[in-house]
């Protein structure tokens, strides 16, 4: 008697493979982002002298500490070499003294011959040359290229002019600088200026002018950290106006194992946390709102607790038969 022999039943690691293997093409449902690098080619070295040439030149004032060299045409009698004092006047043969500080070359040499006109000759060709530029001096520490104080050589010095004259920013710098200038009380003034709409956008009303003796502070931006589930876990440039949706999408967006869901922990105070929970799936969707983030915030993407044994059990398969395939 023959009896017939049923077919072997279907290997179960074959039955899990095929659900799985189909999973694979399944899309992702959160939106991306381009998030640029935090020094982008519209904030480099050569941005800033794009600007800075832009710019009217304006002359230069004279300063205490300048060295300037005064000739008067055809008298070698009445050529000097001066440094201009704290006082900023200085004496010269004939007229005696001279308002320097403050003035500009071409109105010292008027200065110079109306006097010289007024006494002693008829027409006097008066040349002023500046030899060494010591009063307008800018103090740039920060996030830029090279920190230290730099004097300016032209007149009416803005912040681009500033920035060029350091180097430039380096890729830790932030959207913002300040600048602090002195009135004639010793007062201090700080403004902001906004990098991102000067440099970026080329927007002039954020270019200020810079008086001698200011400071400029390029301070370094601020980092979120991005860890848990997403492809690339790290610290990252806080953008201006960064929210959790951008930032996870700048950590290469949630690896195969994550929920829709992220906890936020943000530090409101030296002694206090504050942990919430936000669901990027609703916020991708267009039924909640975004949360922008601050300096130092944490995000940490957390685990699906389906797709975590799902894709474990897959991973195991692929290992078992050399399957090259992949979920992602």
């Amino acid at each position: 008697m023959f009896f017939r022999q049923s077919p072997a039943p279907f290997p179960l690691i074959c039955r899990l493979a095929i659900p799985l293997l189909l999973l694979s093409g399944c899309g992702r449902t959160i939106r991306t982002f381009d998030v640029p690098h935090e020094n982008s080619a519209d904030r480099g070295l050569a941005a800033i002298h794009e600007i800075a040439g832009r710019l009217a030149p304006t002359d230069y004032r004279i300063g205490p500490g300048d060295v300037i060299e005064v000739k008067v045409h055809g008298v070698e009698d009445l050529e000097a070499v001066i440094r201009i004092p704290e006082a900023g006047t200085f004496d010269f043969p004939l007229i005696g003294a001279v308002q320097a500080a403050g003035n500009t070359v071409p109105g010292v040499e008027k200065a110079i011959a109306d006097a010289l006109r007024k006494h002693y000759m008829n027409h006097p060709h008066v040349l002023v040359f500046v030899r060494e530029f010591n009063s307008y001096r800018v103090s740039v520490v920060g996030a830029v290229t090279n920190p230290g104080t730099i004097i300016m050589k032209k007149g009416g010095c803005t912040v681009v002019d500033a920035l060029a004259e350091a180097g430039g920013l380096t890729e830790k710098a932030g959207n913002e600088l300040f600048v602090t200038t002195y009135d004639a009380s010793g007062g201090a003034r700080v403004k902001s200026v906004d990098l991102q709409r000067l440099l970026e956008d080329g927007d002039l009303e954020e270019n200020p002018p810079i008086s001698p003796g200011s400071s400029v502070y390029v301070p370094e931006c601020g980092y979120v950290f991005v860890t848990g589930h997403v492809e690339e876990p790290g610290a990252y440039p806080l953008r201006k106006n960064m929210t959790t949706l951008q930032a996870i999408s700048t950590a290469g967006d949630f690896s195969n194992t994550a929920s829709r869901c992220v906890r936020l922990v943000r530090r409101v105070s030296p002694n206090k946390i504050e942990v919430r929970k936000i669901d990027l799936a609703a916020v991708s969707a267009g039924k909640a709102a975004d949360v922008k983030l601050r300096k130092s915030d944490i995000l940490e993407a957390k685990a699906s607790i389906w797709k975590v044994p799902i894709y474990g059990t897959f991973d195991f398969i692929k290992s078992v038969l050399g399957v090259g395939t992949s979920l992602r």
